[in-house]
């Protein structure tokens, strides 16, 4: 049996692509480069130019140019006001299937340890298409406890997880996020008010984390930080929900608390960024 040649994979190769058969005859190279695009504008974290993504993809600029004027007309992509290539607001979910991924095996053991240090329930969340849903959950082993749910979809302006993620939006995607959950109150504390919300997010941006003080569900208390992407950008987020009575009373331990939080969540941003080997 003759042996299938496999493509190596260079700096600029997704994942995704790394095993694509060269000489597979039902392979198509065409939506191989298109995907491999679509990942390259999806992960940067930067706007990217025709230049740099010709060259990461080894196409003339002629080929590259037909493959993301394809994307950009399925919205797939857009252009920013430079004519630089971005994701596409309306497909978010093309970058966040992959996030979800790469964050639960990046969190997943540090979402343990947390879990034992505090014995409360910690959970982690990512961006979708058009909205925040939580992706993995250690649950508190004590009885009377805060709980999460995989799947649940948060509240952007009345969770932790879901006002830490909306405060890192663009001023679009903030509100499409809004008018996609609505502004539904749960409790007395939930805030309804647009401009109040607006400014609770540029407090979340300034101070680096979110708390939701019996928003979302009378009796409970969370802190949410954010989980980089890149430089400014945040599709996903990390939080520790205990019930009221147990809240640390001192802002002294609140403050540590949070700290703790941020240098996890900052260790979890580091795995994300490191290249593969």
């Amino acid at each position: 049996m003759p042996k299938t040649k496999y493509r190596k994979r260079s700096p600029a190769t997704p994942k995704s692509l790394e095993t694509a058969p060269e000489e597979n005859k039902y392979f198509s190279r065409a939506v191989g480069k298109a995907i491999q695009i679509l990942e390259l504008v999806s992960n940067s974290g930067n706007p990217m130019s025709l230049n740099d993504l010709s060259r990461q993809t080894q196409l003339t600029k002629s080929s590259a140019f037909r493959l993301l004027h394809t994307l950009e007309t399925l919205h797939c992509i857009r252009r920013d006001s430079n004519g630089h290539y971005v994701p596409s607001e309306e497909n978010r979910i093309v970058v966040s299937g992959q996030t979800a991924n790469a964050v639960v095996t990046a969190a997943r053991e540090p979402m343990r340890l947390l879990n034992m240090e505090f014995r409360e329930t910690i959970s982690l969340s990512v961006l979708m298409n058009n909205h925040i849903e939580v992706v993995h959950v250690v649950e508190s082993p004590i009885l009377i406890r805060m709980t999460n749910i995989v799947g649940r979809i948060l509240p952007p302006h009345a969770s932790s997880m879901g006002k830490v993620i909306t405060a890192w939006q663009s001023e679009e995607t903030r509100k499409r996020l809004l008018q996609s959950y609505g502004l539904a109150r749960f409790t007395d504390a939930t805030v309804t008010d647009e401009r109040a919300l607006e400014e609770q997010f540029e407090a979340i941006r300034a101070q680096g984390y979110s708390f939701d003080a019996e928003e979302s569900t009378p009796g409970g208390c969370c802190f949410g930080v954010p989980i980089f992407s890149a430089p400014d950008k945040v599709e996903a987020a990390m939080s520790l929900s205990m019930p009221k009575a147990r809240m640390p009373k001192e802002a002294a331990q609140q403050q540590q608390l949070i700290r703790t939080l941020q240098g996890v969540a900052q260790g979890i941003t580091t795995k994300l960024s490191r290249p593969i080997s």
